[in-house]
């Protein structure tokens, strides 16, 4: 089965700011007026009801767009609010991945934050160590995860470190952290699809536990590619809602939410020599 064509409302994957700007243009030209603030905060709120939007900004964005956070992740959309593009924007003259750059200087605010209210490394008042505290850097309410692996894309079945992961095929971070983990075969990690992201996540993630081999299509999904499915989906739907609804039960908000075998969670990618160290501490 090949992968489904892309729907004309959402763009996907990475794209070139000078594409990006012809697109905000035409649709500012199509008629429809910008929203502005709080305005445009609100009708992506209406559009991704159970994805909470932390803030939009319409200012110093690339090719015009507005860069809409969303908890850990960051999408696009045009001033109007009728486009949205999921993916990075790139600059091909700089060679540079824009939205890559953006998450990485969110990711530091969010760790400055952290230690400025006394949570997480380096924070005032604590305890001098020799290196972070696994516990510390990845501050989180312990879950239990009763779903069945046959919900799940089981990668490195066996392999001594445990890691689950609740993903969302439209979350550059979960690409990311994917990527990150290629080649890695010490970790078992069950990784739960959900959808709340991308209008095609849902489908991306059906795609994906409905496969004659999970993991493959896992990868043709992030990077393009012909996904084999065993043709009847139904299974692959019922896992998928029960899944969502697992995530919404433990207020799962953003992707990935990774969990490590005692139920200690970190919400966000993490670079690959903290997530190892965050598993092992767990033994």
């Amino acid at each position: 089965m090949k992968f489904p064509k892309l729907s004309k409302r959402v763009l996907l994957g990475s794209v070139a700011v000078v594409g990006v700007a012809a697109l905000a243009t035409a649709a500012i030209a199509a008629g429809d007026l910008p929203f502005v603030g709080k305005s445009l905060k609100d009708k992506m709120q209406a559009h991704f009801p159970n994805t909470p939007i932390t803030s939009v900004d319409c200012d110093g964005t690339p090719a015009g767009l507005c860069e809409v956070v969303a908890g850990k992740n960051i999408f696009y959309t045009t001033r109007n609010g009728r486009f949205a593009v999921v993916g990075s924007v790139l600059d091909l003259n700089e060679k540079v991945d824009l939205t890559d750059q953006r998450m990485r200087q969110l990711a530091a605010m969010g760790a400055a934050e952290g230690r400025i209210q006394g949570v997480g490394p380096g924070a005032a008042g604590a305890a001098p160590a020799a290196a972070p505290s696994p516990d510390r850097a990845a501050p989180g309410p312990a879950i239990r995860v009763t779903l069945p692996k046959a919900n799940a894309i089981v990668h490195n079945p066996g392999a001594p470190l445990k890691m689950t992961v609740f993903t969302d095929m439209n979350c550059s971070f979960c690409r990311r952290l994917h990527d990150d983990l290629r080649g890695v075969t010490d970790i078992e990690i069950t990784e739960y699809p959900i959808a709340f992201l991308g209008a095609d996540s849902h489908e991306k993630a059906k795609l994906a536990l409905c496969a004659n081999d999970r993991s493959a299509a896992v990868d043709a999904i992030y990077r393009g590619g012909e996904v084999r499915t065993s043709g009847d989906c139904a299974a692959a739907e019922a896992a998928l809602q029960a899944n969502i609804a697992f995530a919404q039960q433990n207020n799962i908000q953003g992707t990935p939410m990774i969990i490590r075998a005692d139920g200690m969670t970190n919400s966000g990618w993490m670079e690959k020599s903290e997530l190892r160290a965050f598993l092992q501490a767990s033994n």
